[in-house]
């Protein structure tokens, strides 16, 4: 390749491997790269698969990049010591959190611990009224007095949230501005800059999970941007958020709360796009890796988000792509307690991975399982490029199935059930607890060991067909290049519908948009490639929570149009909760910009190992797979020996580089005019 900037880069590091998809507009060409993730140095494992597919960085236009950074920092409680300043009174609001019971019949239940205790909980004269008028002003040696408690308690981040600050953060904004400029060595968190709504423990817990974790993401950022940098690379790097657009690195660093799911977010983006080419509205999309299994769905080709998520009982009010995630992947580890089997949520990970890596792992995994079962070709995992050691798997399974007083291949299988059992529950946690009845949606299966697994999580929740994207071992990464650049800002109103000030809601509007075109300049996007999205958020009246309204292009937010927009209201409140009351008053909560900067990659790329030589790629393996108790003859065929023409019946193991697709006895695979794996139940006037 020469040195023109051709390249847009999506990268996406799992806890096995760090996954990457590559687009080079001009030659049409789609590139992928799996390699193991390194997790001393994340960092260390992206320069890896780049490598793999350019010698010269400076070839890259545009780079993407899912992180699970933030996320792991979060989950481990490894975050940055961090303190809240608040509203003198109001510093027992995020330990005491809500009154309702969050589970009704857990006895057992009690509230996780708060990421800031009340010892690093700062009180501060100053207080704003409801309608943002100074009552008491802010001092400036108080904030000294605060300063010097911080430094004292070696406090690395500080989280400021103040009464009534979402009306009016002027007080905010001059405690962030005195600890910059008089502690740049602490990172400064204020809730205006993350959150404007109001609800004073949430809002609370936003910016504190926000100050927790940005600094390990700064730390990162600033690490891989040095590397990258070393190997020609000087461009923003983009961040995929967890609403399923991208963030410059700059601008996350400070909002790192936006990027926490950064990871698995791709894959649902990836789904809404595949959904739309293939014309299937109703997708679920499974995400299995090396440590984690996510599921998400898309719902008349849109993907579901929400305005307000939880993290292990942590509320953070931002929007975003409505995600489930257990513990349940390759690296799974399977252990017994009181004489039953589980699998997970501990997982191997990528050092040492499972017992077949051969770097030590001497416990028994899913993967483990799969190469036992024969699933698995050791001599051809990853594309030939990683050989695995069938005897390690087999030692660590048998020692496991004595405890069983089991064979080694019943235990491999009921370790795989167990796991299969594991991932269809979190499905039904998003579909069938939530009225959905998930036989009326396509499986699109993908990650590392997706597909190896997506028939039999199809077969025990009834769905008929599964799908394998083209790019399933890196459809994350693949989605990320899907995604646009995209930024949310609000501003809270409160006003009875009947008493709006269109006028002022206008200007609102009209400010919002201004602050957000700003933003997205520093990000290097053009005028003509931004669009911005407006929307009422009304609920009715003495309700909490609202319901997001859509303003129509071509329409004026005005008294002419608000008839329209509460039978909107009304008609979305309906299609969310299954009622509506058109006769009960409604308000006006908050109003909403949304604005994406496109930048996304829409054009067909093709890999181009699939122009390669056909004779070369027809060549196939027979080898024993255990299927329901008894091993058969399957064969071993390359993805790209296979045209759209073809029908197979299972049992037939598919590999590729990326990732292996096992289709069991009675189903079979056909690939679509879009290269994807279309798996269904065995038809009778099926030939092969």
């Amino acid at each position: 390749m020469g040195a023109d900037r051709t390249l847009r880069v999506g990268v996406d590091i799992g806890g096995t491997f760090t996954d990457l998809v590559a687009i080079n507009p001009e030659r049409n060409e789609l590139l992928l790269a799996k390699s193991p993730s390194t997790p001393a140095d994340f960092s260390a494992g992206v320069i890896n698969v780049l490598n793999e597919v350019s010698d010269d960085f400076n070839q890259i236009q545009i780079f993407i990049h899912g992180t699970t950074a933030p996320l792991n920092a979060f989950l481990e409680r490894k975050g940055a010591r961090t303190a809240l300043l608040t509203t003198k009174g109001f510093g027992d609001v995020y330990v005491i959190r809500r009154g309702n019971r969050v589970r009704m019949y857990d006895l057992q239940y009690t509230n996780p611990e708060p990421l800031v205790p009340r010892s690093l909980t700062c009180e501060i004269e100053e207080r704003l009224d409801a309608k943002g008028n100074v009552l008491v002003p802010l001092v400036e040696k108080d904030l000294f007095r605060v300063l010097t408690e911080l430094r004292a308690r070696k406090v690395e981040s500080v989280a400021i949230c103040f009464i009534n600050s979402y009306i009016n953060p002027i007080h905010e904004q001059s405690a962030a501005d005195f600890l910059r400029r008089n502690a740049p060595e602490i990172f400064v968190a204020p809730s205006y800059e993350i959150c404007r709504e109001w609800r004073e423990f949430e809002r609370t817990s936003t910016v504190v999970l926000n100050a927790y974790i940005a600094p390990v993401l700064k730390k990162y950022l600033d690490k891989l941007a040095a590397s990258l940098n070393k190997k020609g690379f000087n461009r923003k790097i983009f961040l995929m958020q967890s609403n399923g657009g991208l963030i410059s690195a700059d601008e996350a660093q400070s909002k790192a709360l936006l990027s926490l799911m950064s990871g698995p977010i791709g894959a649902s983006v990836g789904a809404k796009v595949l959904s739309r080419r293939i014309d299937k509205p109703d997708l679920i999309c499974i995400d299995m890796g090396g440590t984690s299994f996510e599921v998400s769905l898309v719902i008349d080709g849109k993907e579901a988000v929400v305005s307000e998520a939880e993290f292990e009982g942590f509320p953070a009010l931002t929007p975003m792509v409505d995600i489930h995630s257990i513990g349940a992947g390759g690296g799974s580890i399977a252990w017994s307690e009181a004489g039953a089997l589980h699998v997970g949520p501990k997982s191997a990970g990528a050092e040492p991975g499972p017992a077949c890596y051969g770097m030590g792992g001497e416990e028994a995994t899913v993967t483990d399982a799969n190469v036992v079962l024969g699933r698995i070709d050791p001599d051809n995992f990853l594309g030939g490029s990683m050989r695995l050691d069938a005897e390690l798997s087999r030692s660590v399974i048998a020692s496991i199935a004595k405890s069983f007083d089991m064979s080694m291949d019943q235990m491999a299988e009921g370790i795989l059930a167990v796991v299969n059992s594991k991932m269809a529950n979190a499905i039904r946690t998003m579909t069938i607890s939530k009225g959905i009845d998930p036989r009326g949606f396509a499986l699109i299966a993908n990650g590392g060991a997706g597909p190896m697994h997506a028939v039999f999580i199809a077969r025990e929740l009834g769905i008929k067909t599964v799908i394998v994207p083209e790019v399933a071992g890196a459809f994350s990464a693949w989605g990320m290049l899907r995604s646009d650049i995209r930024h949310d800002v609000s501003k809270s109103f409160n006003s009875g519908f009947d008493d709006i000030n269109w006028n002022k809601v206008l200007r609102g509007f009209v400010e919002l948009e201004k602050e957000l075109e700003s933003l997205m300049r520093d990000e290097d996007v053009e005028r003509e490639q931004m669009r911005f999205y407006r929307y009422l958020e009304i609920r009715y009246v003495g309700q909490e929570y609202f319901v997001s309204v859509p303003i129509l292009q071509d329409t004026t937010p005005d008294v002419q149009h608000a008839e329209r927009f509460k039978q909107d209201f009304h008609e979305l409140y309906q299609h969310t909760y299954g009622h509506s009351n058109p006769d009960e008053k409604v308000e006006l909560a908050n109003i909403r910009v949304e604005a994406r900067g496109e930048i996304a990659v829409h054009q067909e790329a093709q890999r181009p190992e699939l122009a390669a030589d056909p004779g070369r790629m027809q060549s196939s393996r027979i080898r024993p797979v255990y299927f329901d108790g008894r091993r058969r003859d399957t064969e071993f065929i390359h993805r790209t020996a296979l045209d759209t023409e073809q029908y197979i019946r299972g049992p037939v193991v598919i590999v590729e580089k990326s990732c292996t697709t096992v289709v069991p006895p009675g189903y079979t695979v056909q690939p679509d005019r879009f290269r994807n794996l279309v798996i269904e139940k065995q038809k009778a006037s099926t030939t092969v």
